[in-house]
């Protein structure tokens, strides 16, 4: 039993539940990101941040493109292009004097006639570059033009395509275990930069990275921002396309040919030439093809041309590559939201005040993770989402719930003892009085009531047992909405016996709140007795002789709490005041009627208490039975507006309006 209730209180504790709630959330979603179940919504994410880049204004000034279209593929006659026609390509760009020229085009095999002009030029010009395919698994390769076969002039174009067909890394090496290759990008790179003396260095801290310039290119791993079990072979580098997804300045094979591309737009340039027809379907898509406003997919030599500038960039500019987390930091990352959305459950409690803090973390969370892209840096974007998004809901759920429970607890204890506007004010001041799921004994100074029957059994022996009942449901059900309407609480039932609190369970402080609560607890016992005037004279017609009652008050310190076990609870009050009310109204006994139908006695604690409305006169000092004091006593003659001290409407006890 200890154990079941050591382990309610936990239930209630805000700390511990939301611990617990953050820590669910959290292994959930790290299991499911660890199965992979996250990372196409987190890659979806990292493609709308690469979308919102801001583009430059300018296009790259290190790089040119020259793409072969449909129309110069129908102006040429001939797919593969001959030799002879590809010479007369190299020849053209040569007098323009580029600082390397590369080709994203495969060429295996010769297409004479003009072989015996290419191939000179190819082995002779070393700062041109050919393609290769270095293939992988069931993708054959496809070897570069054979007398490169041995040479530095080779680049592979194999791209890295994640599922869904989306390219957003770019292989840099690939071994196979007879040879270390490099991509047509970084040949590319490496020559350009090379006439600018800067060669490739050891990485700091770890010399086996490659360093260019002061940028140090950490190579992708299989877990790297929202990629889970990724192919990571080779050394490869997220694309970050910054500037745009075609930052460069673009002409076609027949301007080449017709001398129609300005000369400055290739002197020193870095030239890349591939297949941009439609016809040949060297399309692939990328971040930006979720953006109706783009191109749905774009040539390779685009997505090469990216590589290659992202490494100029790194070398000459200071870029920074895209850099992530530790997988441990990561993990740390999505146990701070889960546990930020679990402790503003805890603290804000509702829905509504949960979305005001909510909406403007969840902005916060995604213009921070959207910075933080800008400057270089990938965060897990979506599982902190979801972890503030579920923490939080479920904390409200289980508060939801929690609360749910405890107003039953309160409505099933109060809602038929107190006024409607009463029972919301103690549900809306429960933290003050619930704790760990139980209404907190307090101290508290509250005016107790008492009132019996007198002369009821002459009515009981005329009256059968079921007329006897109805006449007693009638009398209470009179009485205890009097004293609901005056803001007071049923206590408990003895028989034909009311006892009711005014005072309580909301603690009444200063001395104008104490005073108010006798105010109303003598007004109310004026508005019983005019009420018992009205029963009387219902059943006066069946000939039954009047009752009687008797009513006792005293103000002071009570003790108020519940007491009970879990299946049946009662809120009550304790103390010497509850003893002077109860012996008070005994003491009644003892003094002459009056003329009305109820002698209510009042100790000179309430007396004090009441105003220039209250009529009342002293009857005595008893010793009452079972208090060694005696007890200034004082009868209420009469009450002026008393039917005005109610604290809710009384038109159902028109003999209290009269009051």
């Amino acid at each position: 039993m200890t154990a079941l209730s050591s382990l309610s209180k936990l239930r209630r504790q805000p700390t511990v539940i939301g611990t617990v709630i953050a820590l669910v959330v959290f292994f959930a979603l790290a299991a499911l990101r660890m199965a992979g179940a996250l990372q196409s919504l987190e890659l979806a994410v990292y493609d709308a941040y690469l979308r919102w880049h801001p583009e430059a204004d300018k296009l790259d000034s290190r790089i040119t493109l020259i793409t072969i279209t449909d129309r110069d593929i129908t102006a040429l006659g001939q797919w593969p292009m001959t030799d002879d026609t590809l010479a007369r390509i190299i020849e053209a760009l040569l007098t323009r004097q580029p600082r390397v020229v590369g080709f994203d085009l495969y060429r295996d095999i010769a297409v004479p006639p003009g072989t015996e002009r290419l191939n000179p030029l190819l082995v002779s010009t070393t700062r041109l570059f050919m393609a290769e395919k270095f293939g992988s698994g069931d993708e054959p390769s496809v070897p570069p033009p054979a007398v490169l076969a041995d040479s530095g002039q080779v680049g592979f174009a194999d791209l890295m395509v994640d599922p869904g067909g989306t390219v957003r890394r770019a292989l840099l090496f690939l071994d196979d275990g007879t040879r270390v290759a490099y991509s047509l990008a970084l040949r590319l790179a490496l020559s350009y930069l090379a006439e600018e003396g800067i060669v490739p260095q050891a990485g700091e801290p770890d010399p086996a990275n490659m360093r260019l310039g002061p940028a140090t290119l950490v190579p992708f791993t299989s877990h790297d921002g929202g990629y889970v079990a990724a192919d990571d072979r080779g050394y490869q580098m997220l694309l970050d396309f910054k500037g745009g997804l075609k930052p460069f300045a673009t002409y076609t094979l027949g301007q080449l040919l017709d001398d129609k591309i300005p000369a400055s737009m290739l002197r020193d340039k870095l030239v890349l030439i591939g297949v941009a027809a439609d016809s040949v379907k060297d399309l692939f898509l990328t971040p930006f093809s979720q953006d109706q406003r783009k191109v749905a997919s774009i040539p390779g030599v685009y997505l090469h041309a990216q590589a290659a500038r992202q490494l100029l960039r790194m070398a000459l500019d200071g870029a920074l590559p895209i850099r992530f987390l530790s997988e441990s930091s990561e993990y740390a990352w999505l146990l701070f939201w889960s546990g930020l959305g679990a402790a503003s459950a805890m603290m804000f409690r509702s829905l509504a005040r949960l979305l005001l803090f909510a909406i403007p973390a969840w902005l916060l969370l995604v213009g921070g993770t959207y910075g933080a892209l800008l400057n270089g840096w990938w965060l897990p974007v979506l599982p902190a989402a979801l972890a503030l998004f579920a923490a939080s809901m479920m904390g409200v759920a289980y508060l939801s719930v929690l609360e749910r429970s405890e107003r039953r607890f309160l409505m099933e204890i109060f809602s038929k003892h107190v006024s409607g506007d009463v029972a919301d004010e103690i549900w809306r001041q429960r933290d003050e009085l619930m704790s760990d799921g139980r209404i907190e004994t307090q101290e508290l100074t509250v005016t107790v009531l008492f009132s019996d029957l007198e002369n009821f059994t002459p009515i009981a022996e005329q009256l059968s047992a079921r007329a006897m009942m109805d006449w007693l449901n009638d009398y209470m059900e009179s009485m205890a909405g009097l004293v609901i309407a005056y803001g007071g609480v049923i206590d408990d039932y003895y028989g034909d016996a009311i006892k009711a609190n005014f005072g309580a369970p909301l603690a009444r402080t200063t001395p104008a709140e104490i005073a108010d609560d006798a105010q109303r607890a003598v007004a109310c016992a004026v508005a019983m007795a005019d009420a018992m005037d009205d029963i009387n004279a219902r059943y006066a017609a069946q000939n039954l002789p009047p009752a009687r009652m008797r009513i006792g008050l005293s103000t002071g310190l009570v003790v108020a709490g519940c007491l009970g076990s879990a299946q049946r609870m009662k809120y009550t009050t304790i103390g010497d005041v509850v003893n002077t009310a109860a012996r008070l109204q005994a003491f009644g006994k003892e003094i002459p009627a009056t003329a009305g139908p109820c002698t209510t006695i009042v100790a000179a604690d309430t007396q004090q208490l009441l105003d220039a409305r209250f009529v009342t006169e002293y009857v005595g000092t008893p010793s009452l039975k079972g208090k060694v004091q005696s007890v200034a006593a004082y009868r209420v003659l009469s009450c002026r507006g008393a039917a005005a001290m109610a604290k809710t409407a009384i038109s159902a006890h028109p003999a209290a309006a009269r009051a």
